[in-house]
């Protein structure tokens, strides 16, 4: 049997924790003072119960003794991780449950001036969308964890929202506005000595949106990009392949921009989800096989 206390199961160390519970709300108990500790320690024993109800699976269970110990719960910040831990739970079984919980858990860091911590809610609330396919409400979730990490000055916390931001702009195809995410990644990136090189990866994703408008558009990006920082030039692998795909697209020769792609040395983008949404999205346009604009 899966542990909670002293390797109790949820089921007993609910029992006692119901037991504490009422025992704390009698008269003798209030008439002595000794209400408040009970109801502490049954506060306790019930996320014990929340968390064996995880360990054996029992989901439900979970979320029932979280919500009885968030009942109890005085402060602000114990009523925020209970919420917490019942959408934890929740996202076990019924993923659109997980979500209420959260957005309370983020309010209540919200009026606790607790910013860095409501973004990482927000960003755990983008993820449940995600999975629910709903980008919309998830990009809502993503602007205010960005606004809040920026508020802190958390640099990288901004950068990881911002390129979420952006690669469910591509997954929406909102190529525009994609590429703008991308261009100001790259434009940060290129005065950081720890990351300048990833630079050249931005510059890269931002023209392969910008060819999903058209080649005119991809061609004055990528040379804007190029005139503009020496790091991202001609000889570089990013830029022989920019100038590949381009050539293809142009030529409407689909079998060798998917070649050219394919035999890229930059291997990691072959395996990248965003880019093969890129790439299979110029395709489509080839031969005027859909227009993306």
């Amino acid at each position: 049997m899966a542990g909670g206390a002293n390797n109790k199961s949820a089921a007993q160390l609910m029992t006692e924790a119901n037991k504490k519970a009422k025992s704390a709300g009698g008269l003798f108990q209030r008439m002595l003072g000794s209400g408040n500790v009970m109801n502490e320690d049954a506060r306790v024993l019930y996320i014990q119960a929340g968390n064996a109800g995880r360990a054996e699976g029992d989901y439900p269970t979970s979320v029932e003794a979280y919500k009885r110990a968030l009942d109890l719960s005085t402060e602000d910040f114990e009523k925020a991780q209970m919420y917490e831990a019942i959408s934890s739970s929740y996202r076990m079984f019924d993923l659109p449950q997980a979500i209420p919980p959260l957005t309370r858990a983020a309010e209540l860091y919200m009026t606790q001036g607790k910013w860095t911590m409501a973004s990482q809610i927000f960003e755990k609330i983008a993820e449940l969308y995600e999975q629910m396919n709903d980008y919309e409400n998830m990009m809502k979730c993503l602007k205010e964890a960005y606004r809040f990490l920026k508020q802190e000055g958390q640099k990288a916390g901004t950068n990881r929202v911002q390129k979420k931001m952006a690669e469910i702009h591509v997954l929406q195809h909102q190529f525009i506005e994609a590429q703008q995410q991308f261009e100001e990644l790259a434009e940060k990136a290129k005065d950081d000595a720890l990351v300048k090189f990833s630079a050249k990866d931005y510059w890269l994703r931002a023209t392969m949106c910008a060819l999903c408008i058209d080649v005119e558009n991809a061609n004055t990006a990528l040379n804007r990009y190029i005139n503009d920082n020496p790091l991202f030039e001609e000889r570089s692998i990013e830029v022989k392949l920019l100038r590949q795909l381009i050539t293809d697209v142009e030529e409407q020769n689909k079998e060798s921009f998917l070649k050219h792609f394919d035999d890229t040395s930059l291997s990691p983008l072959r395996s990248d989800r965003i880019v093969r949404s890129l790439i299979d999205d110029i395709a489509k346009k080839i031969n005027g096989d859909v227009d993306l604009k």
